[in-house]
């Protein structure tokens, strides 16, 4: 199983990759990291003086560009430190790249190789919360059931089934909800570690969907079947390659 990586900073990307290092020997996942530069941030550097709201919610002075290339330089040594760690005590293969672009669409866009894409969130909430699935009521996704039972079991967290479609109430740790909306504004409202969708299956189904998940749900993100859909993406991304089977390892 090969497992992409994507975040905006190595501060997004903590979460994703502590999760993964408690599952790698499990999985045998060949690991990717994706750093994007964010088209929206640099612009805003580009700006004198613009005021941001920091991740710790103070009003700050904008980075300038060089300020800000200098912060992700380190951000990509400490992303790319981190899947070695991960990595190399197990044998597993590893890859690292570099690209600009919106978060979300570019993923999306380089989800060609991979198994699962994981949209990094930095962590928000002092104690671990449950791991939330995303489903529609008229699909089968027995890989998604799978891993998030690996990931109940090796984080000994609660699993919360969302099935949208459906009108009934919660039985044994499933929640029925009849719309996308309502299942994303009881998410919202959910102390999740790490939400689970299939977007070959639905119910998240594009990229404007994806973004809103992240939204409310405030932690990674894992997307299963985007190599199976593509939905709607700019082919002019330039898209990490999967790791080298032959040389074990490609540090980009």
């Amino acid at each position: 199983m090969r497992i992409l990586i994507g975040a905006s900073s190595f501060a997004d990307a903590i979460a994703a990759l502590q999760i993964l290092g408690r599952l790698t020997v499990d999985v045998g996942a060949t690991l990717g990291g994706l750093l994007i530069e964010e088209s929206e941030a640099l612009a805003l550097c580009r700006i004198p003086n613009q005021r941001v709201i920091s991740p710790g919610g103070a009003l700050a002075i904008a980075p300038s560009p060089t300020q800000l290339r200098t912060m992700i330089e380190a951000d990509a040594k400490a992303f790319r430190r981190s899947l070695a760690q991960i990595s190399d005590p197990v044998g597993a293969r590893w890859t690292f790249e570099q690209s600009m672009g919106d978060l979300v669409q570019t993923l999306l866009q380089a989800s060609q190789n991979w198994d699962i894409i994981i949209i990094g969130h930095r962590s928000i909430h002092p104690v671990g919360g449950k791991i939330a699935l995303l489903t529609s009521s008229t699909s089968e996704e027995d890989a998604l059931i799978s891993f998030s039972a690996k990931l109940e079991q090796r984080l000994s967290a609660e699993r919360i089934i969302f099935s949208v479609g459906q009108i009934a109430g919660k039985v044994t740790n499933q929640l029925a909800l009849p719309t996308l909306q309502r299942a994303l504004a009881v998410l919202a409202k959910t102390n999740a570690q790490a939400v689970l969708v299939d977007l070959a299956n639905g119910p998240i189904c594009n990229a404007t969907e994806l973004r809103q998940l992240l939204e409310v749900a405030r932690c990674p993100v894992f997307v299963f079947g985007a190599n199976l859909s593509q939905p709607q993406l700019d082919h002019s991304t330039h898209t990490p390659p999967a790791p080298d089977t032959e040389s074990g390892r490609n540090d980009i």
